[in-house]
C-alpha cells in the first residue's frame, strides 16, 4: 500500500511534487481551514506544511497513522513540535537554504531605504521631480553601523556581505552565540540589546521566533533607536510589536522600516501599514528565490520519503520522537 502524504498549503516546486507523487499518494490542500487539515491528516502517513497554515494539537488529534511532518522552510512555527513529539510524530525542517536569498533581500531593503527608492518613485510620478531631488534625503550605507539581531546562518551572511561590500561596522546581539563567532566575522558582539539599538544606523532582525524573541522589539526598544535609523525584519513578524512600530514610523521617531513578515499573515487588506510612506512592505518572499524554492521543496520531499521508508531523515527537529514514529509506520503498514 502506498503511503498518503498531505500537502498543507501546496508545495514550492512542481518537480519536487512530481518526485513525491512517484512514491506516494498525494492530497494537495490549497487554502485549507483547520477542519479540512484535521480531516485530511486522519488518513495521512506524512505531511508537508507551508506557512502560515498550521499543524497543531487539534489537527493531530485523529491522525493515528501520521509519522512525519515537514516544514516547507527552515522555521517550524507552523508546527506544534511538542504536540507532535507527544504523539510520536517526527518533525523535520530545511535549514541553510534561505541563507543567500534572505540576506540578499535584507541588503536590498537596506539600500532601498537608504537611497529612498520608494519615495523617489512617488516623487517622479507626481511630476516636477527634477526640482525636488535634494529633498529626498538620500543616504550612503558605506561606513555606517549595522546592528544584527540573531547571528545564525542568515545574520552571519548579512554581516559578511555588509562588511565586504560597504565597509560597515557591524554590531551583533545573540545571547546564544559566543563573542568569538562575531569576532571571526569582523563584528562586535554586544550583551545589551539596548546598546545595539542606540548605536546602529540600520537594525536588521535575523532571530528565530521563540519565547525569548516574541515581541522583543516594542515601544521601549524603538525609543532607544536613533531618529535617522532604519529597522528591517525578514525573520518573523511576531518579533516586532507591530502597533508600536506603526506609531514610531507615524511620529517620525525612526526614519523608516522594511518588513517582509508581519504579526498576522497574510497581512490584512487594507492594512494601517499601507498608509506609512516611510515603510517598505514585501509579502514574506525574502527566502523564495527560484533556486531556493526548488531546493526547499526537494529537501522537504526527500526527508518525508526517507522517513516513510524507515530511514532517519537528516534534519530531525525532535530526534527523541524518531523511534515512536518508526513504530507508527510499522503499525500502519
Amino acid at each position: 500500500m502506498r503511503p498518503l502524504v498531505v500537502l498543507v498549503g501546496g508545495i514550492y516546486h512542481a518537480d519536487a511534487e512530481k518526485l513525491l507523487r512517484a512514491e506516494a499518494d498525494v492530497l494537495a490542500l490549497d487554502r485549507p481551514g483547520p477542519a479540512e487539515i484535521a480531516a485530511a491528516l486522519a488518513a495521512a502517513h506524512g505531511a508537508i506544511v507551508r506557512y502560515p497554515h498550521r499543524i497543531d494539537e487539534a489537527a493531530l488529534a485523529a491522525a493515528a497513522k501520521l509519522a512525519i511532518v515537514a516544514s516547507s522552510g527552515r522555521g517550524t512555527d507552523s508546527i506544534d513540535v511538542a504536540a507532535c513529539s507527544a504523539r510520536g510524530v517526527a518533525v523535520v525542517n530545511n535549514p541553510g537554504l534561505g541563507t543567500i536569498p534572505v540576506s540578499e533581500h535584507a541588503v536590498a531593503m537596506m539600500l532601498a531605504l537608504s537611497r529612498r527608492l520608494a519615495s523617489s518613485g512617488r516623487v517622479i510620478r507626481a511630476g516636477g521631480a527634477w526640482n525636488r531631488r535634494t529633498e529626498l534625503d538620500l543616504r550612503d550605507v558605506n561606513g555606517r553601523t549595522l546592528g544584527i539581531i540573531g547571528l545564525g546562518l542568515i545574520g552571519s551572511e548579512m554581516t559578511r556581505k555588509c562588511i565586504a561590500a560597504f565597509g560597515m561596522q557591524v554590531l551583533s546581539y545573540d545571547p546564544h552565540v559566543p563573542a568569538a563567532k562575531a569576532e571571526a566575522l569582523g563584528a562586535t558582539m554586544l550583551s545589551d540589546l539596548g546598546e545595539l539599538l542606540q548605536r546602529s544606523d540600520v537594525v536588521s532582525i535575523h532571530a528565530e521566533l521563540n519565547h525569548e524573541t516574541r515581541g522583543m522589539i516594542g515601544e521601549a526598544e524603538l525609543q532607544r533607536m536613533q531618529r535617522h535609523a532604519f529597522l528591517i525584519n525578514t525573520a518573523r513578524g511576531k518579533i516586532v510589536q507591530q502597533k508600536a512600530l506603526e506609531r514610531a514610523l507615524a511620529e517620525g521617531r525612526i526614519a523608516g522600516a522594511a518588513l517582509d513578515v508581519f504579526e498576522e499573515e497574510p497581512l490584512a487588506e487594507p492594512s494601517p501599514l499601507w498608509d506609512l510612506d516611510n515603510l517598505i512592505l514585501t509579502p514574506h518572499v525574502a527566502g523564495l528565490s527560484g533556486d531556493a524554492l526548488r531546493e526547499l521543496a526537494h529537501s522537504a520531499v526527500t526527508q518525508v520519503l526517507q522517513a516513510l521508508a524507515g530511514e532517519r531523515p537528516r534534519h530531525l527537529v525532535n530526534p527523541a520522537a524518531w523511534n515512536a514514529a518508526v513504530a507508527r509506520l510499522v503499525r500502519a503498514a
